[in-house]
């Protein structure tokens, strides 16, 4: 049995915090939904707290938690204002909520005291608020926001979990080149210096690299270091993931899936938003701003400004070759049938499905080529040590 806190409002709209014991979260939940409690935010509480304590709370709630958290309220019929100061009340002082509930109170719009509040969130989760304000529905256009937020999450964590695998690949080879070149090859350096052995360049090669790799261990050590948190503090850095994302474009296997991912989240953005009533052009802008290629983001401009000049979205598209033959033709049946954000979401699904073949593809393919590479590294280091081996039986 795992015990959890949990943060709910009970029916009269009243905050209730406390804890329950289940054995996982849906039994958690279940326990909640029996006591009529509208549940708001549950975790597992820590073990090694001190009995009677609340477990520790890390950073801010991600922007896709907070979202759904405040669409749940909503959706159970809490006013705003009383939403807000519910969630603000699990924050510090210093958190934006706390911002958020203060213009409220104050007459200010939802919309505007999030854009003032200083929260991290996307540009299209302004632009669903409005919609939701302005069609009095504002607690599903936060639960679509809130999905789109995860599927962005999910995005990430799927393209940084694909990676995993071949780096720690490459982690490895370079591992066991470097215990190869330190301990293994010194010891057969002395080789070197026999005048009688006829060594071939391979193998004089990679015995001078193994004896000044020992010699400077510590220099090389501080290199290795360097290179890592180098690299790490560069990846932090949003010039340097574009400038990264741009090249993997040009790359033959990494650049389809690119094209398709970005589409994909292109098409998804521009649906959720046209199904929430936002206008199209302000829809176009703000799905535009996903795109991370800078080729396909000038081309969104133009297609945006074609629109706004008063071509058809499918016209559009296709003089500035966003999609190709099948997209276009489900972009023209959704404007002849009035069903534009449907086959937009369709079409969304269908990049996502490529998107995700592609990347199947790309790691099937890595996988061998990285087993390959550090194969040759290391199979080249024993045939030159082999070699040197030889050479000196001959002169012997």
């Amino acid at each position: 049995m795992k015990q959890y806190s949990y943060v709910a409002l009970d029916a009269q709209g009243v905050r209730r915090t406390g804890t329950v014991l289940a054995e996982h979260d849906d039994a958690a939940k279940q326990s909640l939904h029996r006591q009529q409690l509208v549940l708001v935010k549950l975790q597992v509480r820590d073990s090694t707290a001190p009995h009677g304590q609340s477990p520790k709370v890390g950073k801010a709630v991600d922007a896709a938690q907070l979202v759904d958290e405040l669409a749940t309220l909503l959706e159970a019929s809490v006013p705003l204002a009383e939403a807000v100061g519910t969630l603000a009340q699990a924050h510090p002082s210093g958190h934006p909520l706390h911002k958020v509930r203060s213009q409220i109170r104050a007459g200010s719009s939802f919309s505007q005291a999030l854009l003032d509040s200083g929260l991290d969130l996307p540009n299209y989760v302004e632009q669903l608020v409005r919609s939701g304000e302005t069609t009095g529905k504002l607690g599903a256009a936060l639960r679509t926001a809130a999905s789109h937020l995860e599927q962005d999450r999910q995005f990430r964590q799927e393209a940084r979990n694909a990676l995993i695998y071949p780096m720690v690949l490459v982690a490895s080879g370079i591992v066991a080149t470097l215990v190869m070149f330190i301990f293994v090859v010194p010891r057969f350096a002395p080789i070197l210096t026999n005048p009688k052995a006829e060594l071939p360049w391979l193998s004089r090669m990679v015995l001078n690299a193994g004896l000044w790799l020992t010699q400077n261990q510590i220099v090389v050590g501080g290199i290795v270091a360097g290179v890592i948190l180098g690299g790490v503090a560069l990846f932090k850095r949003r010039d340097v993931r574009a400038a990264a994302w741009e090249f993997a474009s040009r790359l033959p296997v990494l650049g389809p899936w690119t094209l398709h991912s970005e589409l994909a989240r292109w098409a998804s953005l521009l649906a959720v938003l046209l199904q929430n009533k936002v206008p199209l052009l302000t829809a176009l802008a703000q799905a535009n701003q996903t795109f991370r290629r800078q080729s396909l983001h000038t081309r969104g401009q133009m297609v945006l400004s074609d629109v706004r000049a008063g071509k058809a979205l499918s016209s559009a598209l296709a003089e500035h070759a966003m999609l190709d033959v099948s997209g276009l033709n489900m972009i023209r049946v959704g404007e002849r049938s009035g069903t534009l954000p449907h086959t937009v979401a369709s079409l969304a699904r269908l990049h996502a499905n490529q998107s995700q073949q592609r990347l199947k593809r790309f790691l099937v393919l890595l996988e061998p080529i990285t087993i390959l590479a550090i194969s040759v590294v290391l199979g080249g280091i024993m045939i030159s040590v082999m070699l040197a081996i030889t050479s000196l039986t001959n002169v012997l």
